[in-house]
């Protein structure tokens, strides 16, 4: 009799694994384009069933799974705030299917960019700039794409009176001798509790030394729409313009930020529409501790 009451048991185990087996499911990957990092506010849509993803981790993007999908031809829709859309054509095969490569997202605009901030942090001789979109409100946008900005900076003295600034938030303080002009290399935060992405780097071998403890750093931040032009023409055009010009302050006493040069102002202009331009200003950056 015991017996008997097994089989019954093992055949709705053994259904109930085959249903599981049979069932249609899709995984896959978003990431961003540029970083590789995960995408806030991701939302993938296919057949009836719709996913949003937010936070994910700072060790890349975790595998999405949809389910209960129908076997047969479909298209994948990811679409995310600041993004291109894009659409992948699927043959699903009942059970489970997994797409071999991650979708890349490319970012085309940082949603809601009015201006950015600039903050500074010197280690060893070495400083790290925090670059902190804002919108027109002044809030810093925390969730964005990684858009493959071009930073432009020049280093220089702080003065008071034709002598280096002794002090911070001197009245009266100006640029004085130029210690760097050059681009910035920046690196990318994807941590969720990040409150900035990007930071841009300078090492104080590339930098004239200074016995001088205030600095003034003027920054040219380029932000292009990845659909009207390439990385690798935006580079080349900003390397060519960036060697005919380059920043002066349009006030040179606590000016906000400064002037192109005529040069460099004239070499961009062809990229107006296609890329956008920020000028900022730092005043009273320490070059050291102490």
């Amino acid at each position: 009799m015991n017996k008997r009451r097994v089989f019954p048991f093992i055949f709705v185990v053994a259904a109930l694994l085959l249903a599981s087996c049979s069932e249609t499911t899709l995984l896959f990957q978003v990431q961003d384009a540029v970083s590789g990092a995960w995408v806030w506010d991701a939302t993938a849509r296919i057949q009836d069933r719709i996913l949003t993803s937010y936070y994910q981790t700072d060790a890349g993007p975790i595998l999405q799974k949809m389910s209960h999908l129908s076997p047969g031809a479909a298209t994948l829709a990811v679409s995310a705030p600041g993004y291109q859309s894009i659409s992948v054509p699927l043959e699903l095969r009942r059970g489970k299917n997994r797409l071999s490569a991650p979708i890349a997202l490319a970012g085309r605009a940082i949603p809601g960019l009015d201006s950015f901030s600039v903050f500074e942090s010197v280690d060893n001789g070495d400083f790290s700039m925090q670059m902190r979109p804002l919108d027109a409100a002044g809030k810093a946008i925390l969730h964005h794409p990684c858009i493959d900005v071009w930073v432009g900076c020049v280093v220089s003295e702080q003065a008071l009176d034709g002598v280096p600034a002794r002090a911070e938030d001197a009245v009266g303080a100006t640029r004085g001798a130029a210690l760097y002009r050059g681009t910035l290399p920046w690196s990318w935060d994807a941590k969720p509790e990040s409150l900035f992405r990007y930071t841009a780097h300078l090492s104080s071998a590339d930098v004239i030394a200074a016995p001088s403890l205030y600095r003034v750093i003027d920054y040219l931040i380029v932000v292009p729409d990845p659909t009207l032009i390439t990385h690798e023409e935006l580079s080349s055009r900003m390397a060519t313009a960036w060697a005919t010009g380059g920043l002066v302050a349009g006030n040179p006493t606590r000016s906000r930020a400064p002037v192109m040069e005529a040069n460099l102002a004239a070499a961009l202009e062809p990229l107006k529409g296609r890329v956008r331009f920020y000028l900022i200003t730092s005043w009273d950056v320490r070059a050291r501790q102490s």
